[in-house]
């Protein structure tokens, strides 16, 4: 099945048929299409048409190609029906998107060996897109953050739940940047952190619909001074997980290996550990004067089965 995954990534301009496709992977169409959406959580036709979006957003980007030619290089028959495509899963026409710039929510290429993957703590896991490594860690001085605080739905903003649209994390990241230096309080060589979680900590985030909304900070480490137009956020001290891994840039991390690291942690090693956390997950970014971008994935331990 991931030879099959892999092979889409690869020609995404072709025309990819799912016969096609199960008899790379010894099946019937049939029940490659039912595995296929099993796995992935979507179905092959929406799968290969996001994925063909994602490509063609980064072409909007990075060349000046004409619309219509990226239409065609990404597997798309028309300027229509790309249009047509590219506002339905990101809310906005090409046109607009490459004028904007904004960064986006999109589903990205699975590593499906990372389901059925258990790796000891402190143990390195290679995958074909980074590395991780995870590890409990005791916090035993508070942590102070300062910066901002946005409501956000759930159906547009939670990765793991193959979300697409604009990425409102983004919007917050960028209002903070543009003002933290006038903020001394906020020291400005330390981590910056983003943290989603419900400010009613007494919501069994379990229960809620895809119609509820969760709430995102984004800021940086301070110095312990209150700021009064400026949110907090209290690393506490405790028993944490973290999962650490290392991107060549912040973009390609935000974009695809935080949503990569976060859906292994939650939906596969915490289970398989019988871990149980609070209701928040945070992602610490660590500055470096090297190329090399570090980023670790906090969450804090309740209790754990035995």
């Amino acid at each position: 099945m991931q030879q099959t995954i892999d092979y889409i990534e690869d020609h995404l301009q072709q025309d990819l048929r799912a016969i096609d496709l199960a008899k790379m992977a010894h099946l019937s169409p049939f029940y490659y299409q039912r595995l296929f959406k099993r796995l992935v959580g979507r179905s092959f036709s929406e799968y290969v048409k996001l994925r063909r979006l994602a490509k063609a957003s980064q072409l909007l980007l990075e060349t000046d190609h004409r619309i219509l030619d990226i239409a065609i290089k990404t597997g798309f028959h028309s300027h229509a029906v790309f249009t047509k495509a590219f506002k339905s899963a990101y809310g906005l026409t090409p046109e607009k998107f490459r004028q904007e710039r904004p960064l986006l929510n999109q589903v990205a290429k699975p590593e499906l060996r990372l389901m059925y993957t258990d790796v000891d703590e402190n143990v390195p896991l290679i995958t074909s897109q980074i590395v991780l490594e995870i590890q409990r860690h005791t916090l035993t001085v508070p942590e102070t953050y300062l910066g901002f605080i946005g409501d956000l739905s759930i159906a547009s903003h939670i990765p793991i739940a193959g979300a697409t649209g604009i990425d409102g994390p983004a919007k917050l990241w960028k209002k903070f940047h543009r003002v933290k230096k006038n903020y001394p309080a906020i020291l400005p060589d330390g981590p910056e952190l983003g943290a989603s979680f419900l400010k009613d900590q007494s919501i069994d985030p379990t229960t809620l619909g895809k119609d509820a909304s969760f709430n995102y900070f984004a800021g940086g480490k301070s110095d312990g001074t209150l700021v009064p137009d400026l949110a907090e956020w209290r690393m506490e001290p405790g028993e944490y997980v973290v999962c650490h891994f290392e991107a060549e840039d912040l973009k390609t991390a935000t974009m695809q290996h935080i949503d990569t690291a976060l859906k292994y942690l939650l939906e596969t090693w915490l289970p398989t550990h019988k871990i149980h956390i609070a209701p928040f997950s945070v992602e610490k970014y660590l500055l470096s004067t090297e190329q090399i971008q570090k980023i670790e994935i906090w969450v804090e331990i309740l209790n754990q089965e035995l």
